[in-house]
């Protein structure tokens, strides 16, 4: 019997080839995951975090999980980032390595790219959140920052509101606003992008909000009530841009993590421990979706949604694409012993 453990790479090509990047069954992988979670079938540690040079310069943030139900995979992303890439060596800010472990065993069954994976799944949360929380009639999108995660948070958008008819899009630089309102163009035709010279112009009017900067501290916060109009749903991917009188004016507030309310750094945690909110006034995505509690309920809650990433998310979406790999025979299979030096 051979005792040789293999595992398969995937490059980032492999993986968008393998499906990385096909919204709709994104999306649906992460809604099904976040059922999973709220019904027990999941473990998300915290997820640890190495950072230098303060809290806004060179990081490695680590998201480990475990996915049970159908997926039944384990799994750990690792993702360092440094904002300096994009301007020093024109290259991302972020990069990501996934590594899928077999449930059983625990040894690897895959090393992939991590950045598409990641990119669309962060997409993807909104777009189930939108799909729930979102008004159906909704036509006009407000997205606040321009880099590579703000393009699957247009492509989930489009998946799910049937009514979409506009993008507006505010980024501090011009340039890179216009260089993606001109990119998404050229692959919606029936929506028009506009880009906007201010955060406040692009939000005035949206049916649906989407911040999704690189994160500013809670005292750079610059999004404000007054420019959110009634039935507004805002998807916080970056929570901290808005300020707290968003989420004590919202009529409902959804996590997809309800363990962010422990954390008084982010902006919904921050609201409970200064008593403005309870943490009862929150509900989890989870929950939503197997109906233990109400999505939208009419045409005038205005719904704060804060997609904290997880590492459950990863992983289902990572295993879908390892499950296409190896139906179509597409990556490099490595071997990690070919026999085990002890057992």
């Amino acid at each position: 019997m051979s005792r040789s453990v293999k595992f398969l790479y995937l490059q980032q090509e492999d993986v968008i080839a393998c499906g990385g990047l096909d919204m709709p069954q994104v999306i649906a992988a992460v809604e099904r995951v976040y059922a999973l979670h709220e019904q027990g079938e999941c473990i998300e540690p915290e997820a640890p975090l190495i950072a230098w040079e303060g809290p806004q310069g060179k990081r490695i943030l680590t998201h480990p999980a475990w996915v049970g139900g159908d997926v039944n995979m384990a799994g750990i992303k690792w993702i360092p980032s440094n904002p300096e890439n994009p301007r020093q060596r024109g290259m991302p800010r972020a990069s990501a390595i996934i590594i899928l472990n077999d449930d059983e065993t625990g040894y690897p069954l895959a090393v992939m790219d991590g950045t598409i994976v990641s990119a669309a799944r962060t997409g993807a949360a909104t777009g189930v959140g939108a799909k729930y929380l979102a008004r159906r009639d909704s036509e006009k999108v407000a997205i606040i920052g321009a880099g590579p995660i703000s393009r699957p948070q247009i492509m989930a958008l489009q998946v799910v509101l049937p009514a979409l008819r506009e993008v507006s899009i505010f980024d501090l630089d011009a340039g890179r606003a216009q260089g993606l309102a001109e990119e998404m163009a050229g692959r919606y035709a029936k929506t028009r992008f506009t880009v906007t010279p201010s955060a406040e112009a692009s939000v005035r009017g949206a049916d649906v909000v989407v911040t999704v900067t690189s994160g500013v501290p809670l005292d750079r916060s610059y999004l404000e009530a007054n420019w959110l109009k009634e039935g507004v749903f805002v998807s916080a991917v970056a929570v901290n841009d808005s300020k707290m009188e968003v989420v004590e004016q919202a009529d409902k507030l959804v996590l997809t993590n309800i363990e962010e309310l422990d954390e008084p750094i982010w902006l919904v945690g921050l609201a409970v421990a200064q008593g403005l909110r309870s943490r009862d006034d929150f509900v989890s995505m989870g929950s939503i979706i197997v109906g233990q509690d109400p999505g939208r309920q009419n045409d005038h809650e205005r719904i704060f949604y804060n997609p904290g990433g997880m590492g459950i998310e990863d992983v289902v979406a990572a295993a879908r694409v390892y499950r296409n790999a190896r139906e179509r025979g597409i990556g490099i299979e490595l071997e990690l012993w070919h026999e085990p030096l002890w057992t």
